[in-house]
Parts: C-alpha cells; structure tokens; sequence
C-alpha cells in the first residue's frame, strides 16, 4: 500500500529542475542515475512536461500487454502531485515483459505535441516499493509514440530504470529513480500518440508506483 505521509512526500517528490524553466545550475550527479546515450552539458527546454501538480493531466490506464491483474491510473496529492499507478503483477509473476500502458488522451491528431526542431530524449521520476523486488525481479518501462502521419516515431524500450542506484526515501521501504532515454533519432514529426508502459519482469508487484515530472525535450 501507498502510505507515505503528506509532508514526507511533498519534500521528498521536489526535483532539482523544475519543468517548463531553463536551469542554468551544473546537474546534480545524483539526480542523473539512469543515462542512456551522451549527458548534454546544458540544460534545454522541454517540448512537452507534466508536473502533475494538479491533476493526472489527462493520463490514464489505457490495457495492458500479457497483463493479467487489474490497474488505475490516478492523480496523487500525497506528494505535491504525481501519478500514482495501482499495478497487479502478482499473476504474471513469470513473464518477462508483462506491460501497463498509460497515455494521455489529450494528444491527438487534432491536438498534437509539437515538436518544433524535435525531440531527441524523454524523462520522468520513478517511486516504487522496493522491498517487492526480490531475486532476479525488475520494473522497465517503454515509451511509444506514433505521429500525425501515422508512422511509429517513438518505439523505446527501457530495460535499465537505474534502480541499482535508486535513491532510499528515509523511513520506508520505497525508492526513487530519475530515468532519462536520449532516442537514437530525433523525432521530427508531430506525435499523435503517446504512451509510457511500466513493464514488469520476474515480479509479483502489487500495490502502488509513482510517476513524475516526464519531460520531452
């Protein structure tokens, strides 16, 4: 169960970079555990964020892939705002890639992300109860997106969510890794469709995770 208390998570859900603004501060090397691809030296702008300060902003639980268990996707005060996603492994405890996708519905073709020069890496926070990953168990997660043209522009699996360096958040069982995906190729096209799957492998976690702060740039 998510029972982290109010004040605890507010202070502990605060990121170094704050969305929608241009940090010129050198990154905190602890805040960049999970890189795949050359670190920028400078911080860019994002093309799209969600802070879920607010509300879910339109996320939600949209099925599954070789999913059994029930899961919800849902705006979460608790910590100064995330999403909060309830996951069931515990039947596909033996898949290797068991996937739940979450998307926002508001980006449509009527209503896209624009992308401007484009898009060349995705990130986001990512809370979890650690004590359910045991042995050789693990979360990874995906990121898909298809665009106005109806071509595939996104298709990125993330097999390592850094959690071998996961942050301890003091007093629980629960860690925090910050996860950062630079795609091989830049998306040039205006996405139509964007998902991001949390994907379970080897693991009968049951219960809540967290989602924050995804940024596109």
């Amino acid at each position: 169960m998510f029972s982290l208390s109010h004040h605890r998570l507010t202070a502990l859900c605060s990121t170094t970079f704050l969305l929608g603004t241009i940090t010129l501060a050198a990154p905190d090397p602890a805040g960049m555990d999970n890189l795949s691809g050359p670190v920028c030296e400078a911080a860019a702008p994002a093309v799209k964020s969600w802070d879920f300060q607010k509300d879910a902003q339109n996320w939600a639980f949209i099925g599954g892939w070789s999913y059994s268990g029930d899961a919800s996707a849902v705006w979460d005060a608790a910590n100064g705002g995330c999403l909060k996603v309830n996951v069931d492994f515990s039947d596909d405890k033996d898949q290797s890639w068991s996937e739940i996708k979450l998307s926002d519905g508001s980006v449509t073709k009527a209503s896209p992300i624009r992308v401007g020069a484009g898009i060349s890496q995705a990130s986001f926070d990512l809370y979890y109860d650690a004590s359910q990953l045991k042995g050789d168990a693990a979360l990874k997660a995906k990121l898909y997106a298809s665009s106005v043209k109806d071509n595939v522009v996104i298709d990125q699996p993330i097999d390592d969510m850094g959690t071998a360096k996961a942050k301890d958040i003091p007093g629980t069982t629960w860690k925090k890794t910050h996860v950062r995906v630079i795609f091989e190729d830049k998306v040039t096209e205006d996405i139509a469709h964007l998902e991001l799957s949390i994907v379970g492998y080897l693991t009968s976690y049951k219960g809540a995770i967290c989602i924050d702060n995804i940024e596109l740039k």
